[in-house]
């Protein structure tokens, strides 16, 4: 899995207990060379790729009138939506190759419906949507498959460093998902062939309401803000994302 920043030692480990030999390469994926130098490095020892996993990125929150939204765009676009064509086209020639793969992008919620103060997230999820769904008519006739991947507020380092108060309104009551929650979910859209998936499931009420009217999708997003709501919905256990994660090594 391509990496702006990787825990080498500990993702090595995790995946010498399960039986398999790890190849750790630190990549910056907003670089073509660095990124050639990886997946020529993958194909060399292993011949093949088989999975690409996308999932590089950062996240900035801020109103759309700050003096740091274009700023904060142009950054994100740089590492999560051009770091995954950057990695992309270099994998695809091994996979029409080899006349199978698959490709699995990590967008977010944020893809398939905005929230206030996280709109420069947004801008670049959307953005993925739109690639991956170009994306997969293209290699189609390839043998190759692409899946997108939807989770709502995941409990990784993506907000760590935004303020409690300086949260998007939906996410402050919200209890984040697990890590793997959305692991498994990438394994099964793998193995199923899944082109969308959207994590939790009930995140589909919003975007089937934003779908049938940005009026409803509105509603549904401020509903999220209140603490009871985001419970009766089963979006919050009562533990918000920085409680989660403070126990999380920085």
């Amino acid at each position: 899995m391509p990496v702006r920043k990787l825990r080498g030692p500990s993702v090595e480990g995790e995946v010498r207990a399960l039986g398999s030999e790890p190849l750790s390469v630190p990549t910056d994926v907003t670089s073509p060379e660095a990124v050639t130098a990886l997946v020529d490095a993958a194909v060399s020892r292993f011949g093949r790729i088989d999975v690409l996993v996308n999932n590089a990125g950062i996240g900035k929150v801020g109103w759309v009138e700050s003096a740091a939204f274009e700023d904060n765009v142009r950054q994100t676009m740089r590492a999560s939506l051009f770091g995954m064509i950057n990695v992309t086209q270099r994998v695809l020639p091994v996979l029409r190759r080899q006349g199978s793969g698959a490709i699995v992008n990590m967008s977010s919620v944020m893809g398939r419906k905005a929230f206030a103060r996280f709109g420069s997230y947004a801008v670049v999820m959307h953005g993925v949507s739109a690639f991956s769904d170009s994306l997969r008519q293209e290699v189609a006739d390839g043998g190759i498959r692409v899946s997108v991947v939807y989770p709502a507020l995941t409990a990784t380092d993506l907000l760590r460093e935004a303020k409690e108060a300086e949260m998007p309104p939906p996410f402050r009551h919200m209890t984040p998902l697990s890590a793997d929650d959305v692991a498994r979910a990438v394994v099964a859209a793998v193995r199923q062939g899944k082109r969308r998936v959207v994590l939790p499931r009930r995140a589909n009420m919003l975007l089937l309401g934003e779908a049938l009217s940005p009026r409803i999708g509105d509603l549904i997003a401020t509903a999220l803000t209140k603490r009871r709501i985001a419970r009766l919905l089963g979006m919050s256990s009562g533990k918000t994302y920085h409680e989660t994660i403070a126990g999380y090594p920085g």
